[in-house]
């Protein structure tokens, strides 16, 4: 080793208890700050969309009119299907939107996003398979 050259300097094990302190304290903050009612709001905001999917769905396949025959089922089941999917799609945004307030790595928001979005999705898609197999 040249007497230029920085000895490499050696990782204490009381470094990876300070990391590991002040995860638990951003999470226990994050809790404070209503994580957990956040997660279950969106999470069954995504279930009732999914049972309004589901309901217009079954419109379009049983051709039977609950609106009193005013409106042909073909439209009032494309309607509820639209509505539903607005209904999720302003969720998933109002979602995003709160991922994208964290002030940390892009790469690392960018990554949350993606994986909101999935799990999102795959919520719709279970309930909604559930309840059309129902």
């Amino acid at each position: 080793m040249n007497i230029h050259q920085k000895a490499p300097e050696v990782i204490s094990p009381s470094f990876f208890y300070i990391q590991e302190q002040c995860m638990f304290e951003h999470f226990n903050t994050a809790l404070q700050a209503g994580l957990t009612k956040a997660v279950f709001d969106h999470a069954r905001n995504y279930l009732i969309c999914a049972f309004i999917l589901a309901v217009g769905t079954n419109e379009l396949k049983n051709q039977a009119s609950n609106f009193f025959g005013l409106v042909q089922s073909d439209f009032s089941g494309v309607g509820v299907i639209a509505i539903a999917c607005a209904l999720m799609l302003l969720n998933l945004f109002d979602g995003i939107r709160q991922i994208v307030r964290f002030r940390y790595h892009t790469v690392w928001v960018i990554g949350l996003v993606a994986l909101y979005a999935y799990l999102s999705i795959r919520i719709v898609e279970i309930a909604w398979n559930f309840r059309v197999a129902a």
